[in-house]
């Protein structure tokens, strides 16, 4: 006979005004409400999802994929690294992005971007209804959408906000009903590992929260409970290899943290910054620990979860998004037992003021979406620049500023670096970067370029390279704009026409 969950499913409603349809339709509503008020707060900032450089090679990277019918396995888009191993891990994701700019181009991309995080947000909303009180659930999301809205980015990692939800409710879900994940989770996993490489954190989910699925039941259940999640597990392992390059992405993710040479150079893998998203995600961290520290012994492998993603958070910002989306699907259970107060009560009756306020929302979502016309900032695309090298003539290797490299390889010229460095630009090439940046003369700077042929340069106006570029002798500047500036090996220029 099975054993009484510890966390027991939100209870069914009592028959009477919750159960009309008028009482289910508030719960809907009000999910739809924040999905269009997502919608409507995106969409006046769109062109702010497109600010970062990754936006620009992911979509180039989807755009060779669809034209060649195929993924690549070498370097293709840079001259530094040519030829080199590497791999279109997240090449779901690039094929996406590219077919929603092939359809309605940067305006696609962004709203593809903003139906997921809405859609995602007012699911995540829909769920805590049901077993929290409206109030704490509204709460809960508004505080997600927070610390969410500094990584709201149109890359890869925004396609897995629904998968990590699907996948923490899923694992949820069987622990509530004492027994092992559904099988329908497996398709999850297989859509994850083709979308972005984030996806070893859920079989390290799983596998922790596996600990709670087995010794939560009687001590004569365990060896059973132990097979059936042991038996999910390894199916999950397996289908996160059922990719175009296999097992191979898995690797790439553990080469990343084993060389951690690219990490002190990018902002997102910088630790978390208190500023407000920062405080909000840290007391989100606190209260969450607190909460499942009254029973230590019951939520001892959810607060192994919690902790985990926590100090991880902490270390790396980027993992923010992973514990703010899976913290309140752990801790809604434990919350509910510790605090009566927060339990799902009787669904409100749907008023026409809800109704008015979904229509209102809606209408200025749908008027604000047709209006804009975002693209990547000017900051990131120094498009002036890169037309007066053409039209010069300037051919060759190329040297370049980190953040335009998605904008070269969009535009179809080899990098001397980009934003590809969980693969490339490692092994001592970054750090050797930096040090010959932060040389007081140009000399080391001069050796660099002549080694790797570089015979024009597309950097910004202000910076390191900028001002080595204006001191080496025999190179001259072509072109300078507000955003960036062109230098040239004097001579390699044809005359201009």
């Amino acid at each position: 006979m099975r054993s009484d969950p510890a966390y027991p499913p939100a209870p069914m409603q009592a028959l009477g005004a919750a159960s009309r349809p008028s009482a289910r339709w508030s719960r809907e509503a009000s999910s739809i409400l924040v999905f269009l008020v997502v919608v409507l707060t995106l969409s006046i900032r769109a062109g702010q999802l497109l600010n970062d450089p990754d936006s620009q090679w992911h979509l180039a990277i989807g755009r060779w994929i669809v034209t060649h019918g195929a993924v690549p396995w070498t370097d293709l888009f840079s001259h530094t690294f040519a030829g080199s191993p590497w791999i279109a891990k997240e090449w779901a994701s690039q094929v996406l992005f590219y077919g929603a700019y092939a359809l309605a181009g940067w305006w696609g991309v962004c709203m593809l971007t903003i139906l997921v995080v809405a859609g995602s947000l007012a699911g995540l909303h829909l769920w805590l209804q049901r077993h929290v009180s409206p109030i704490a659930a509204l709460t809960t999301v508004t505080a997600v959408f927070v610390v969410l809205a500094p990584h709201l980015l149109a890359r890869p990692h925004i396609l897995t906000v629904p998968i990590l939800l699907v996948w923490m409710t899923g694992l949820v879900a069987a622990l509530e009903r004492g027994r092992a994940p559904s099988f329908w989770l497996i398709p999850v996993m297989v859509a994850w590992a083709n979308l972005h490489g984030s996806y070893p954190i859920g079989l390290v989910i799983a596998g922790i929260l596996a600990g709670e699925g087995v010794f939560s039941g009687p001590r004569s259940e365990w060896i059973g409970r132990a097979s059936r999640w042991a038996r999910f597990l390894a199916l999950a392992t397996v289908a996160s290899c059922l990719t175009p390059y296999g097992y191979a992405p898995f690797l790439v993710n553990l080469g990343l943290f084993n060389s951690g040479e690219s990490l002190p150079f990018i902002k997102e893998w910088q630790p978390l910054d208190l500023d407000g998203a920062g405080v909000v995600a840290l007391a989100l961290l606190i209260g969450s620990i607190a909460l499942l520290l009254a029973k230590p012994r019951k939520t001892l492998f959810r607060l192994g979860v919690v902790t985990l993603l926590g100090v991880t958070m902490i270390r790396h910002a980027r993992f923010a998004d992973l514990f703010v989306l899976a913290a309140p699907i752990l801790v809604a259970g434990p919350a509910m037992a510790r605090f009566p107060t927060l339990r799902a009560g009787t669904a409100v009756a749907a008023s026409h003021r809800l109704g008015l306020a979904v229509l209102a929302c809606a209408v200025a979502a749908i008027a604000t979406a047709a209006v804009v016309s975002p693209r990547p900032s000017e900051a990131m695309t120094p498009q002036a620049a890169l037309d007066a090298a053409r039209a010069r003539g300037l051919t060759g290797p190329v040297y370049n500023d980190y953040d335009f490299g998605g904008f070269l390889i969009r535009s179809g010229v080899p990098t001397f670096i980009d934003g590809r460095s969980d693969q490339l630009f490692l092994g001592g090439f970054m750090n050797g970067l930096d040090r010959v940046l932060a040389a007081s003369e140009p000399d080391r700077f001069a050796d660099l370029l002549a080694h790797h042929r570089v015979t024009w340069a597309l950097v910004r106006r202000e910076g390191r390279s900028a001002d080595h570029l204006r001191r080496l002798e025999g190179w001259r500047l072509l072109h300078e704009d507000e955003t960036a500036s062109v230098f040239h090996v004097a001579g390699s220029a044809p005359a201009a026409r």
